[in-house]
C-alpha cells in the first residue's frame, strides 16, 4: 500500500497542477490524454521530491510500474518542498537523475517542456517570482527519420485490397474485406491519425466534395481529402453498416467506435499476408507515406502541413530530410561511380 504521508504530499501538489491544468484544456485546447501524459510526468518529478534516494533506486523507464510502486519514506530526514518552492539546483538534479536511471533523451525534453510550460504559467500568476527551469537546457534530442511504405510498398498493399471478392466468400468475410478497404483506402489518401480515423463520424463525410471534417489534437478543426477510389470503398462500406450508426467504423464498445488496438491488428495481419516485416505496416507508417509521396509528387510543405494537422511546420519539415536522405542513397546506389562515392 503506498505511504500515506505520500498520498498526502501527492495531494497538494495535485490541487496546484488542476487549475494549470484547467488552463491547458480552455486556453489551450490541449486533450485529456495530453493532461493525463503531463500529470505522469509531475506524479514522477513529485517522486523524486518526496524521495529522492527511494527514486534514485526504483524509478527507472518502464513508468506505469513505476507510479504504483509503494515509496518508502524512510530515508526521507528533509522537509518536505512543494513545486512553487523548488530551486534551479534540485530541478538540475532531477534531470540528472533520470538520465543516470536510463530515461531517453526524448522522455527528458518532454519532461523539460512540460515544466517550463508550469512554471511559466506560475510566474504568470504571480505565485512565484522566478521560473526555476529558466537557465536548465532542454536535452537534445537526436530526430531520427521515420522508415517509410516505399510507393512499391503501397501499390503491394492497394492492389491487396482492391482486389476482387471470390464467389465463395461468405457474408462476413466480405464484411470484413470491405471495412478493411476502406479503412486503409481513407488512410493512405487523407494521412489521418489513427485517433481520428477511429473517431471519425458519418456525419463529417462528404462523399460529393470528398472531403471530412476531422478534429485532431486540442480538438482543433481541419479538412481532409480523399480520392475517388476512397470514396468508392467510404460509400460501400456505408451501405452494409446499421443506419443507425454515428461512427464510420461502430463497434459495442463502450466509446461506439473500434479501437486502435483493433486498427493495428487488421494492418498486421494484411502485414503477414504481404511478407512486410513487422511494424512495417501501421497507421502511423501510411501517414508518413501518405506526406512523403506527397511532398515527392512536388506538394507544398505548407499544404502538407495543413493536412497532416501540424501546428508548427518545422513538424512537417522532417519528411524534406526524408527525401533528401533517399535522393543521397539512389544516387550512391545507382550512378556508375556510386562505390567510390561512398
Amino acid at each position: 500500500m503506498i505511504n500515506s504521508d505520500w498520498k498526502k504530499f501527492w495531494k497538494d501538489q495535485n490541487r496546484t497542477l488542476e487549475i494549470f491544468f484547467d488552463f491547458l484544456i480552455v486556453e489551450k485546447g490541449l486533450s485529456q490524454n495530453t493532461i493525463f501524459s503531463y500529470k505522469r510526468d509531475f506524479k514522477l518529478l513529485c517522486m523524486y521530491i518526496f524521495n529522492s534516494t527511494w527514486f534514485e533506486k526504483n524509478v527507472l523507464p518502464k513508468r506505469k510500474k513505476n507510479l504504483n510502486l509503494s515509496i518508502d519514506d524512510k530515508t526521507n530526514k528533509k522537509r518536505l518542498i512543494s513545486l512553487r518552492k523548488l530551486n534551479h539546483d534540485i530541478l538540475k538534479n532531477f534531470f540528472y537523475q533520470l538520465e543516470k536511471n536510463g530515461f531517453k533523451s526524448t522522455s527528458r525534453a518532454r519532461f523539460h517542456s512540460t515544466l517550463k510550460q508550469f512554471y511559466a504559467f506560475e510566474v504568470k500568476q504571480k505565485n512565484i517570482s522566478e521560473n526555476p527551469i529558466e537557465f536548465i537546457d532542454k536535452p537534445n534530442v537526436r530526430r531520427s527519420l521515420p522508415k517509410i511504405l516505399t510507393t512499391t510498398d503501397i501499390e503491394s498493399l492497394l492492389n491487396y485490397i482492391r482486389k476482387n471478392p471470390s464467389k465463395n466468400d461468405s457474408k462476413a468475410k466480405l464484411k470484413k474485406k470491405k471495412k478493411i478497404k476502406c479503412l486503409i483506402e481513407i488512410l493512405y489518401s487523407t494521412g489521418l491519425r489513427v485517433s481520428e480515423l477511429i473517431n471519425l463520424k458519418i456525419a463529417d463525410i462528404d462523399l460529393n466534395r470528398r472531403t471530412l471534417v476531422i478534429f485532431g489534437k486540442g480538438g482543433k478543426e481541419r479538412n481532409a481529402y480523399f480520392t475517388a477510389k476512397a470514396s468508392k470503398a467510404i460509400k460501400e462500406w456505408i451501405d452494409i453498416i446499421p443506419q443507425s450508426a454515428e461512427f464510420l467504423f461502430p463497434s459495442h464498445s463502450v466509446s461506439g467506435h473500434i479501437t486502435r488496438d483493433s486498427v493495428n491488428k487488421i494492418l498486421s495481419e494484411i502485414s503477414n499476408e504481404l511478407g512486410f516485416d513487422s511494424n512495417q505496416l501501421t497507421p502511423h507508417k501510411l501517414r508518413h507515406a501518405f506526406a512523403t509521396h506527397l511532398l515527392n509528387k512536388g506538394a507544398d510543405l505548407r499544404v502538407i502541413q495543413q493536412l497532416l494537422g501540424h501546428s508548427n511546420v518545422s513538424t512537417t519539415e522532417i519528411y524534406t530530410h526524408i527525401l533528401d536522405s533517399e535522393t543521397v542513397e539512389t544516387v550512391l546506389r545507382n550512378h556508375p561511380l556510386g562505390k567510390s562515392l561512398s
